[in-house]
């Protein structure tokens, strides 16, 4: 079965299953929750159990014509007026090959006010052989006029046992390994794929040795490592210019920024006897008894600064400057 292969949201699993036996699936569903938890690859099941398994193959590959897969566009991510009518004119024609059209709505909170409005018709008074699944992180950021109209459906982050344990088989990492990219992920399981990749993370050494390190006492050696770790995220899609600061990506910032958090999560712990089997950092367990001798901040004032340095980041300030601020803070 098309969901079997998925793991996670097992409500969601169960629910979709049982309105595909009963042959009672609505024509308009919204699958909202956390990015990377799943969403799309659930649509694309229901899309092989509505349309049937012979068309399993096409479908895998996005081949299909009877399959249509809307994405954001241009710089500002939002679904242009021009699909919207697109999609419209097609729910009009008949399928071409399967006995009925499904149509995929990725990141649906970014359709302008006048795109939605375009389509509340045809989600009013769908054709009969029309589905269409709408997927979004952020259902508080759509019309309500169309939220209403949509058969919600929740998905939640998956358990991190089930992302580690996918993780050790599929890409043979060894358990310490799933264990922390699982930890890392917070129930993503798109942020694991990525994290899984070994150049993914790469900069954590670094990050270590950096957070090692007694600021202001070690600055230069903070500054090398800094520009070592910089230089390891440059995004591999960003077209590098003399006149255009260094660029990460978005994954890689946001996974240091989270093992930032979580080793003060464990000196927090250290520091009022909870079990080492609860730390995250259990391999750099010499080092977290050394950094418990020096003073650090409180966890709360950590999370505040770390807000601070991703709202800098967001503004494109080069990832060294943010990390020598954050550190120099302490």
């Amino acid at each position: 079965m098309p969901f079997s292969k998925l793991i996670g949201n097992e409500l969601a699993r169960s629910a979709l299953q049982r309105m595909a036996n009963q042959k009672s699936v609505p024509n308009t569903l919204l699958f909202y929750g956390p990015d990377g938890v799943g969403k799309s690859l659930f649509a694309a099941a229901l899309a092989e159990l509505l349309m049937g398994k012979v068309h399993a193959h096409k479908l895998a590959t996005q081949n299909h014509p009877d399959l249509h897969i809307y994405l954001p566009e241009g710089k500002s991510a939002i679904h242009t007026m021009e699909n919207m009518r697109k999609l419209i004119d097609e729910v009009s024609l008949p399928p071409y090959e399967a006995p009925i059209k499904v149509f995929i709505i990725h990141d649906a909170h970014q359709m302008l006010p006048y795109s939605s409005n375009a389509l509340l018709k045809t989600f009013e008074e769908p054709s009969f052989h029309s589905y269409f699944i709408l997927l979004t992180s952020a259902l508080e950021s759509m019309l309500s006029t169309i939220v209403s109209r949509c058969r919600k459906v929740p998905f939640f982050p998956i358990l991190q046992s089930q992302i580690a344990a996918l993780i050790q088989n599929q890409w043979q990492k060894t358990p310490e390994e799933a264990r922390r990219i699982a930890f890392l992920s917070h129930g993503s399981l798109a942020k694991a794929k990525a994290l899984a990749d070994h150049s993914q993370l790469a900069w954590r050494k670094i990050l270590l040795e950096i957070l090692a390190l007694r600021m202001p006492f070690d600055y230069p050696q903070f500054l090398k490592l800094a520009t070592e770790l910089e230089e390891s995220c440059v995004a591999e899609n960003v077209d590098e210019k003399e006149d255009e600061p260094i660029t990460s990506s978005h994954s890689q910032t946001d996974a240091i920024f989270e093992e930032i958090a979580a080793w003060y999560r464990d000196l927090q712990l250290l520091k009022e006897g909870i079990a080492p089997e609860y730390l995250y950092h259990l391999d750099y367990m010499d080092r977290l008894k050394l950094a418990l001798q020096q003073p650090f901040p409180p966890l709360e004032i950590v999370i505040e600064q770390i807000a601070k340095a991703r709202l800098a980041l967001q503004r494109n300030v080069r990832l060294r400057t943010v990390l020598e601020h954050f550190f120099l803070a302490q």
